[in-house]
């Protein structure tokens, strides 16, 4: 069947070879969260974004060529014009090490936002969504304990490294972190990885995007932001036995964490201070 495109699709696929690559790819967060950052960070006059907010180029579509990928930023004449960034984002390359590897492939020279929530609520989060659409009838509580029994992703680094490594899509094992930065930190340069906790964004987003400046080498502006994005939302409360299970659970992933980023990060405050 021949279905009608268009006339800007088929004006960026036509010019596919004149556009430029991204130059700062956003990684990880909440859901959405790494292509709102993304767009904030746009606001600023010498960033430009994707057309598409999130073209899971690399982890849905890694059999596409490289300049369907490439049909979705801007025209090359306009970044060289003004010296800018392109930006592309994604909530789901981190915790697949073949789209970090392929990622590698394409995008040699880039600078990489890493965004880490707290595990646990990370891993209700993802829970939710997929109950809302009907992608899962069992309870949260037993989709944990399953996947923790199965011990798939064991507390130790190296796994990522392996040629035909598994991807952690799992709720709880796309909290392990530290086994993906790993990875990332092999494919990269340290210098050109900038790793984030998400509660500073939820704490004040202008600072957060101002180090992201930083990062990229440009000067501050001032982010205009809605109300809503100001205030936090706590989540629903989790059974307080489930909730014990991952924080245990998570310990050795964040110790990991903890020496391959060198930073700690927000849900660790509790059980450093119980440790103390």
């Amino acid at each position: 069947m021949f279905v009608l495109r268009p006339l800007s699709d088929l004006w960026r696929h036509s010019t596919r070879y004149f556009r430029h690559l991204p130059t700062t790819v956003v990684l990880g967060g909440h859901a959405d969260e790494a292509s709102r950052l993304a767009a904030y960070l746009a606001s600023h006059p010498r960033c430009f974004r994707a057309t598409r907010r999130e073209s899971k180029y690399f982890s849905h579509h890694a059999a596409r060529s490289v300049g369907w990928y490439r049909a979705s930023f801007p025209l090359s004449m306009r970044v060289t014009r003004k010296q800018a960034h392109v930006l592309d984002a994604s909530n789901s390359y981190l915790a697949i090490p073949s789209a970090l590897r392929q990622m590698r492939q394409v995008l040699t020279k880039i600078r990489i936002v890493v965004l880490l929530s707290d595990p646990v609520a990370r891993a209700q989060d993802h829970f939710r969504r997929r109950q809302i659409v009907g992608a899962e009838r069992r309870s949260f509580a037993e989709c944990v304990a399953d996947e923790i029994r199965s011990n798939a992703h064991p507390a130790q680094l190296g796994q990522a490294l392996e040629p035909k490594a598994a991807p952690m899509l799992g709720y709880v094992s796309q909290g392990y972190y530290a086994l993906q930065l790993e990875l990332l930190q092999k494919l990269y340069p340290r210098n050109k990885i900038l790793v984030m906790d998400r509660a500073s964004l939820r704490a004040n987003m202008n600072a957060a995007c101002d180090r992201v400046f930083n990062f990229m080498g440009l000067e501050s502006i001032e982010i205009g932001l809605p109300a809503d994005e100001r205030v936090d939302v706590s989540h629903e409360s989790i059974d307080p036995r489930v909730l014990t299970l991952l924080r245990e659970h998570y310990r050795p992933y964040d110790q990991l964490l903890s020496e391959v980023s060198d930073q700690q990060f927000s849900w660790m405050a509790p059980r450093l201070a119980e440790a103390a």
